[in-house]
């Protein structure tokens, strides 16, 4: 027995349960002697005769009392069972004493009674019936409490017994009514909403819930609360218990709240355009009311389908579906639904772009081109002094589209007319390190002043004219540039982790964000189906149209700073390395570990050969085994990163030289002159670097932006 709190005093008692008569009995020990029934020993307080025989003392003094002699409970349904309790007293107990504790109940709101261990008084504690399982009533019950000398319970001690009297009261229904739910309905996928419950004795404390689980409540009045219901709440088509509880006033009954399947449709696709002769990707498809069931189909021809919500499906396009120039119809078809298929959707296989639109040339960064000639020329078509230095040009539609570094961290955009240089419209002041891309007849330009949030612009490509401004919030340091592609516009920024961003090119919302690790430096290599950003061993693939993880691989660091990735051949070249351009290549669909490879800047890729500057010399790498068919050193100063036009190779030099080489053999071709070093910033916004589009290449040399005509007939 453990010992109690008042000194030289150890008991153990128990009241017996579920008895409506009858006593079952426990003994109160005084002094220090354990009962021998409860695992102690030790000396005696009676005496013994001559023959052995123990002579129990008689009774005497001992008293016992009750309080309080009165208990009462009250709940309504449906409310938990309620408890009550008394106290039970023994004193006039001699050194060595024993004396029994006894009790017998009625049990018409009496479930059950136990005692707490523990010194003298002992508390009893009632617990009444549910009152779900009770009529509406009042229902009166007693308890017989008895203290004895004896097990028998023949001699009871003074007072002994006494009785406690114990009113339970139940009430019909809980005093918390809820009346009406407002909406009283939703559909299936659809956004989240805040749900308005009307009722009667709502409190401060009072929580909605949902299918039993409480949502975040607010307050109105006492007939009035809101609840916020996410879009995964009725992610599924079916039924909702609604129900209000309050700590005070209980649970109100339930009201159901129906989620009414979607109605089948289509709302979007994504990509809206794919390159012919392109490899095999994955189709988004946004809509309402998709099952498992339903199926993309391309032209009529089912696809190979995976449901991810009510509101998104992904199809396999096989390659042989892009394989010609045409437009696709995309429609869903689902037997489950009374539509049966839906309207279509466009995609479009146009031609392979002769236009530069980002960094390295296309939105992959993969620094390729293929033009209908080639020819090189002595002279330059025009070079123009813009006034500081300028970036990787983007040249289309006639135009060709510059950002410029200007002393004192501002920038301007500007562009110039593709056939003489002269300006079409700007300069446009931005303020702070800028870089710019293209996408369906607008130039999207990045603005990162230092330690700030940066500003995502869209202008008119034809007139300048500013379209949309957003504010890029969350983050406070921009080092990457723009990539644009099928109606969305990337960036990522830094600071508090990393973000990467995904903007409707149309409105400038911000569409998606998906934290990443850094988010540095990173320009994003956007393909039809993935938009792929790196960082100190980080590399992740994201879907375009919805910014879900496609994957992600951690080669076990962290750390600042991030590099462009280049996507070529269905393989991504990700620089994960803690510095430079050294990396991985990973399968592009998959994330699968292809191999590694080291470079000082982005490379250059055609279908059979990449081309990577490593330690100021260039050298041409057969991809089928990674073998070095040639290297070239050039005028030992080659710097940024190498463009491929047709099967050559362009790289820029920081003494000023441009060269040309046979991507096959690595034999010079031709070189120029340029007058002043290459800008060649592979690493961090403002980004400068070769170009070459619409049968332009555009070299960026000190304030001099330069171009030469390669093809007269891209």
């Amino acid at each position: 027995m453990a010992p109690l709190s008042q000194a030289g005093v150890r008991q153990r008692s128990r009241v017996c349960a579920g008895l409506r008569s009858g006593s079952c009995m426990s003994a109160l020990i005084l002094a220090t002697l354990l009962i021998s029934s409860c695992g102690g020993g030790g000396g005696s307080s009676s005496s013994s005769n001559s023959g052995g025989t123990t002579t129990p003392p008689p009774p005497s003094g001992v008293s016992m009392s009750v309080f309080p002699l009165s208990v009462s409970a009250s709940a309504a349904s449906p409310q938990s069972a309620p408890t009550g309790s008394f106290q039970v007293s023994i004193s006039g107990a001699q050194q060595g004493q024993q004396v029994y504790l006894t009790g017998k109940y009625s049990t018409s709101g009496i479930t059950s009674l136990s005692d707490a261990s523990g010194p003298s008084p002992i508390t009893v504690t009632i617990q009444f019936k549910s009152p779900d399982s009770l009529a509406a009533g009042v229902y009166q019950d007693q308890i017989q409490i008895s203290v004895c000398y004896d097990q028998a319970c023949t001699q009871p001690v003074t007072n002994s017994p006494q009785t406690v009297r114990v009113t339970y009261t139940v009430t019909a229904g809980s005093i918390v009514q809820l009346s009406s739910l407002s909406p009283a309905s939703a559909v299936a996928a659809g956004p989240a909403f805040t749900l308005t419950a009307t009722g009667q004795n709502f409190t401060p404390q009072s929580t909605v819930l949902w299918n039993g689980n409480p949502r975040t409540t607010t307050f109105a009045s006492a007939t009035k609360l809101t609840a916020q219901i996410a879009a995964a709440d009725i992610a599924s088509a079916g039924s909702v218990s609604v129900s209000v509880n309050d700590p005070l006033n209980g649970l109100s009954k339930p009201i159901n709240f129906a989620i009414q399947p979607a109605m089948l449709s289509l709302t979007a696709v994504s990509p809206t355009t794919v390159t012919v002769g392109g490899p095999s990707f994955m189709l988004t498809v946004l809509g309402t009311g998709f099952t498992a069931t339903s199926t993309v189909q391309w032209n009529g021809a089912a696809l190979t389908t995976t449901l991810v919500s009510g509101s998104e499906l992904i199809a396999q396009v096989p390659a042989t579906d892009i394989a010609a120039l045409a437009t696709a119809s995309v429609t869903v078809h689902d037997p489950s639904s009374t539509v049966g298929t839906t309207p279509a959707q466009t995609v479009t296989i146009a031609a392979v772009s002769k236009d530069a639109v980002a960094f390295q040339i296309n939105p992959a960064h993969s620094g390729a081109v293929n033009f209908a000639s080639l020819s090189f020329p002595a002279t330059p078509a025009w070079s123009v002094d813009v006034g500081g230095t300028p970036s990787y040009a983007l040249i289309v539609n006639g135009n060709v589209y510059v950002t410029v570094s200007l002393s004192g961290g501002s920038s301007q955009l500007l562009a110039l007319d593709q056939a003489t240089g002269a300006t079409v419209w700007g300069p446009i002041v931005i303020s702070g390190a800028a870089n710019a891309a293209y996408d369906s007849g607008r130039v999207f330009v990045i603005s990162a002043p230092f330690a700030t949030a940066a500003t995502m612009e869209a202008l008119d490509a034809g007139t300048g004219k500013l379209l949309w401004s957003t504010i890029l919030t969350g983050q406070y340091s921009f080092t990457a540039a723009p990539t644009a592609a099928n109606g969305l516009v990337y960036t990522g920024g830094a600071g508090s982790g990393g973000t990467l961003y995904a903007l409707d090119q149309a409105t400038g919302s911000i569409v998606w964000t998906q934290p990443v690790q850094n988010g540095d430096n990173s320009i994003p290599a956007v393909t039809a189906d993935g938009v792929y950003v790196t960082y100190p061993c980080w590399t992740y693939d994201f879907r375009p149209a919805t910014g879900e993880s496609i994957w992600n691989n951690n080669t076990g660091c962290e750390g600042g700073g991030g590099a462009t990735p280049v996507v070529a051949n269905q393989l991504v070249y990700s620089p994960n390395g803690v510095s430079g351009y050294n990396g991985d290549v990973y399968n592009a669909e998959t994330g699968a570990s292809a191999g590694s490879y080291a470079a000082d800047s982005p490379a250059a890729f055609t279908t059979d050969t990449g081309y990577f500057l490593q330690s100021g010399t260039l050298r041409g790498v057969a991809l089928s085994d990674n073998s070095v068919m040639w290297s070239f050193a050039g005028d030992g100063h080659l710097a940024g990163s190498p463009i491929v036009v047709n099967q050559y190779v362009f790289i820029g030099s920081s003494s000023g030289n441009l060269y040309a080489l046979d991507g096959a053999t690595g034999v010079q071709a031709w070189q120029v002159a340029l007058g002043a070093p290459v800008n060649a910033n592979v690493g961090v916004l403002p980004f400068s670097a070769l170009s070459a589009g619409d049968g332009l290449l555009v070299a960026s040399a000190g304030t001099n932006v330069t171009a030469y005509v390669l093809s007269t007939h891209p």
